[in-house]
């Protein structure tokens, strides 16, 4: 299997949160509702990575504050993908830009599943560089209705 690797340049949407009056919880509470969508973010000064709930769901681990040990979390991709999550990381933070995959996550029962994570370069106020971004499992499109009640 051969892997592309491409970037894609994107202007900055300038209409954000503010301007619809909702806030970035109610928006993670609105998409993870009914699949758990996980943010995560890796202090790069520091080496520290930092889940929401989902992400510990989605691997299977029980979850815990604190950072997360990031090569234990890439320890858990299929051995074939492990590098190209390193890769992906290392590439954000060099280039200072992002990446999308999806990938195969082995889980704690010896199953795995697809996942798919976004991540994005960024320098906070304070001069920290991080990359953050989300995570999800990823499955095939299929047709689906759900109201709640």
């Amino acid at each position: 299997m051969q892997l592309q690797f491409d970037t894609h340049p994107r202007p900055e949407h300038p209409i954000g949160t503010d301007e619809i009056g909702v806030s970035s919880d109610e928006i993670l509470k609105a998409i993870s509702r009914f699949d758990p969508i996980g943010l995560w973010r890796v202090d790069l000064d520091r080496g520290l990575t930092y889940w929401t709930d989902a992400v510990f769901e989605i691997y299977g681990w029980d979850v815990r504050p604190g950072p997360v040990d990031v090569a234990k979390a890439i320890e858990a991709y299929h051995p074939d993908d492990r590098a190209v999550v390193a890769r992906c990381l290392e590439e954000a933070a060099k280039n200072r830009t992002g990446f999308r995959f999806v990938l195969r996550l082995e889980r704690p029962d010896g199953g795995h599943i697809w996942v798919k994570s976004c991540g994005l370069y960024r320098k906070t106020a304070d001069g920290t560089e991080e990359i953050y971004g989300y995570f999800e499992k990823f499955s095939a499109l299929t047709r689906s209705v759900t109201i709640l009640n």
